[in-house]
Order: structure tokens, then C-alpha cells, then sequence
């Protein structure tokens, strides 16, 4: 059942956004992959089915929802995640939002909640989110910066800061930088990549690779990216 409802949802996405055209502001469906590329490490990996619509009440307020299957291929484990998303657009640039979701990995419940912004600044796009997750006690903060240059209407190049700090009797302190990439196409498909380095407390520091194909809908998508500890996780 687990699997069953975020992966109907998600089909629903497309529909939805048909029949409410006036109203929804994007949406995007797309597969993600993520992985370890060396040592004892590099069998790890994270697959993940993804999809996301946002619907707006108003010119300066909207709400999105986020759903997400994901596969860790090292344990066999399954991560699902809702996340609803309540977004303030103060000008055409610039937008803050507050969002709480709930999620699923190999059996434990979490949730998570926070704030986020963006801001455009031409061909420059900034994204910051800080979360906190929820897991009976094992308290984590999640904190994200993600930036991108256009170089043109097709290909932008950036980078990405996650740092994942786990509050628990085995606290850990995990930090991933990657360089970006992303091609959009003029149907709408935009292809993603990733080039990086994860680095904990608690284990090796580790080369990571990620590839991501996705249909965007209304333009640029939605505003907000991801949110909550599957997205975060490389392999398991």
C-alpha cells in the first residue's frame, strides 16, 4: 500500500493539471537517480520517482505538493515522502515559503517541516531551504543552498551545499557539495546532472554522481525543490 498511493498520485498529476488550467501554476514528473562512484561504497545507490504540481490561489500565494517514491539499492529499503508547501510570491523573483511533510524510510516514520526562499536574479537563481525531521526523539536539521546560471535558454551550470546533522546517542554530521548541470529542452523535458564529494563523521569521505529526467509543465515547473531526509540520502 505503501508504494501504491504516492505512485497513483503522482500519475494523477498530469490530469490535474489539465483540469484546473487557469489555476495551477506548474507542475513537473520525473525519475532521479543518485550514487556512490568508488571504493566498497559504489554499489549504493538512491532511485527515485518523483512528482510535484502547485496550484495558485492567488497572484501572491500559492501551495505545492510534493510526492516521492525512492529505492535504495544497497538495503532494499523504500523511502516515501509527502511534503505541502505554502509559497509567497513577492515580486516576479522572489518567493518565501514555510512547508511541513511526512515520510517513510525502511519502516520509520519522520516528519519534517521549515522555511525556504529563492530569488532570481537574472540568469542567477538562488534556493535555500532549513528543515528540521522529526523521528521520536532522533532529532536531524537539514540545511540546503542551490544555485544556477543560465548561460543560455537552454543549459545552466551551478552548485549545491546539503549538510544533514543527525541529534541522536550515534549523532553524525554529513555534508554533500556537488557542481551541476541541466539542459531543457524546448518540449519541456529537462535533463539534470551532478558531480560531487559527501563527507561524514561517521564515514569515508565518498565521490558521488546523479542524473535526473524530468517533464516540467507551466514554464519552469514548480518553485520549491525537494524537501525531507529521502531526497538527501545517497545509497543507504
Amino acid at each position: 500500500m505503501q508504494k501504491i498511493i504516492p505512485m497513483a498520485l503522482i500519475a494523477a498529476l498530469l490530469p490535474v493539471t489539465a483540469m484546473a488550467e487557469g489555476s495551477v501554476r506548474g507542475a513537473e514528473l520525473g525519475f532521479a537517480w543518485s550514487g556512490l562512484i568508488e571504493g566498497q561504497q559504489k554499489h549504493k545507490n538512491n532511485l527515485a520517482l518523483e512528482g510535484a504540481v502547485e496550484y495558485g490561489f492567488t497572484p501572491g500565494f500559492s501551495a505545492q505538493l510534493d510526492v516521492a517514491q525512492h529505492h535504495f539499492t544497497n538495503s532494499n529499503d523504500e523511502g516515501t515522502a509527502f511534503t505541502l508547501h505554502g509559497i509567497g510570491h513577492v515580486n516576479d523573483g522572489f518567493a518565501v515559503g514555510g512547508f511541513l511533510g511526512h515520510e517513510w524510510i525502511g519502516g520509520n516514520h519522520m516528519e519534517h517541516y521549515g522555511l525556504e526562499a529563492t530569488h532570481d536574479f537574472g540568469p542567477l537563481t538562488i534556493e535555500g531551504e532549513a528543515s528540521l525531521l522529526k523521528n521520536d526523539g532522533n532529532d536531524a536539521t537539514i540545511l540546503g543552498l542551490d544555485g544556477s546560471y543560465a548561460m543560455n535558454d537552454a543549459l545552466s551550470v551551478g552548485a549545491r551545499f546539503e549538510n544533514v546533522n543527525a541529534y541522536a546517542h550515534d549523532s553524525s554530521d554529513t555534508t554533500a557539495i556537488d557542481a551541476t548541470i541541466g539542459y531543457a529542452m524546448p518540449s519541456g523535458v529537462k535533463i539534470d546532472g551532478s558531480l560531487g564529494v559527501v563527507d561524514g563523521n561517521q564515514s569515508d569521505r565518498e565521490m558521488t554522481i546523479g542524473l535526473g529526467v524530468k517533464m516540467q509543465m507551466g514554464g519552469n515547473g514548480v518553485t520549491f525543490g525537494k524537501r525531507g531526509l529521502a531526497q538527501a540520502i545517497i545509497g543507504n
